[in-house]
């Protein structure tokens, strides 16, 4: 197999929290995918993981209720992964970059971009594998736009069709006809509306075999709480709500885990950016303890 080093860009300084680009003795590898061509609303979702990273330095690393400093975990940050504008392609390099870092025992917490990029976390574990999704869109469209079946809006569909053998979404509240109907023929996906409370949030997920594979679509957030998102939707969770429910997922084995659609262009003193930086932390804490 081609050597994964060459679809990566040179490390960007600043790395996440200052984290070493070197994997070697790392547990968690902090990738990024700086690709939003899928995007249909507002594009910008490419600049999230530089952004991200450059706010993390403003931010305390502490975390006041675990009680631990998140800048000793064993995290590596080995930059991001050199994207073409066409998904396929992208989807095809991210995987080849998964794969390398899993071959040598790293887990992959990816940093996107838009949503389309988890199909190459995805495409990269070689298996079928439980999901849990948080999201205000189902993404189960076939096509969106007509026509485009690789898409921020098609993920979960393409996702369910070879990748994921069961799913949990967790805050969906924006949901078209289609998917509805598509969901209907579809008995191992479960949809949690965010007034969904915790206890039928943990029985959703105890139908799921572990490991999970993780992923955060940032507008699952209400947009008053991360107003820099390219498709906002009213009504979401709040920041306290999330980092309660990531607790029950983790629990038990997560085998990798991404954090999308933050779009610094349209965002508000970097609010959702830091949102997104403090998320990402108390998922590498849970994750290199689990």
């Amino acid at each position: 197999m081609e050597d994964y080093h060459s679809f990566l860009v040179e490390p960007r300084r600043p790395t996440f929290l200052g984290f070493s680009s070197d994997p070697a003795s790392a547990k968690v590898v902090i990738l990024g995918v700086p690709y939003d061509s899928s995007s249909t609303c507002a594009p910008g979702c490419r600049y999230a993981p530089a952004r991200v990273r450059e706010v993390s330095h403003a931010l305390e690393a502490f975390d006041p209720q675990l009680r631990v400093n998140v800048e000793e975990l064993p995290v590596a940050d080995v930059g991001d992964v050199v994207t073409s504008l066409n998904p396929e392609v992208m989807i095809k390099d991210v995987s080849k970059v998964v794969e390398g870092l899993l071959e040598r025992g790293k887990l992959v917490a990816c940093l996107g971009g838009d949503h389309t990029v988890t199909l190459g976390v995805l495409s990269g574990m070689k298996h079928p594998i439980s999901m849990v999704v948080f999201d205000a869109h189902l993404d189960y469209r076939n096509e969106y736009p007509r026509g485009d079946r690789l898409s921020h809006a098609t993920v979960l569909r393409r996702a369910r069709e070879v990748l994921v053998k069961e799913a949990v979404v967790i805050g969906a509240r924006a949901l078209s006809k289609e998917e509805v109907e598509a969901l209907s023929l579809d008995d191992r996906v479960t949809v949690l509306h965010p007034w969904a409370g915790r206890s039928e949030i943990e029985a959703a997920l105890s139908t799921l075999s572990r490991p999970f594979y993780v992923s955060i679509d940032i507008d699952v957030l209400d947009p008053s709480v991360a107003p820099g998102v390219g498709c906002p939707e009213p009504g979401g969770l709040n920041y306290y709500q999330i980092l309660d429910i990531l607790s029950p997922v983790f629990e038990g084995g997560v085998a990798g885990l991404d954090v999308v659609e933050v779009n610094p262009l349209v965002d508000v003193n970097d609010l959702t950016s830091r949102i997104a930086a403090k998320l990402l932390m108390r998922c590498l804490i849970l994750l290199t303890q689990s």
